[in-house]
């Protein structure tokens, strides 16, 4: 089942993106910013749940644009199914899941960013449809 995050999700989600970013020293998964996310009617934090397991999530960001009329755009990020269950179509569910919930706002588009190094998810990116060769992303931490 796919549904937005609780705040009694944490520990897993945290899980999670040890997975998508073993190395980070500045990862804080809180359970107050889950909440804020679940009140805004533009931020999704998206789990895949399965009998009380969370195997995979994805953050959606509806992004609002003045270039196509009100039509807005989705970005998502941080995309992670749990190393144990890949290959069970979960990120799939999930990008549609999205997929079909952009377009039911009018979306324009949707992108996505994925670190460069993480080869295999490009791949899978790249058959979900989304064309790595349209853009390329920068990003700059701050």
């Amino acid at each position: 089942m796919i549904r937005e995050a609780e705040r009694t999700d944490k520990d897993q989600i945290y899980e999670l993106y040890k997975m998508l970013v073993p190395n980070s020293k500045k990862m804080n998964v809180q359970e107050e910013q889950i909440d804020k996310l679940r009140m805004d009617p533009y931020n999704f934090l998206l789990v895949f749940e399965e009998e009380g397991e969370i195997l995979g999530t994805l953050t959606l960001n509806i992004c609002l644009q003045a270039l196509h009329g009100t039509r807005p755009y989705g970005a998502i990020e941080n995309v992670i199914v749990h190393e144990k269950h890949r290959n069970k179509k979960i990120g799939q569910k999930l990008l549609h899941y999205v997929e079909e919930y952009c377009k039911s706002i009018n979306c324009h588009r949707i992108m996505l960013l994925s670190n460069s190094k993480r080869q295999s998810a490009h791949q899978f990116f790249a058959r979900e449809g989304y064309d790595r060769s349209v853009s390329k992303g920068f990003k700059k931490y701050l």
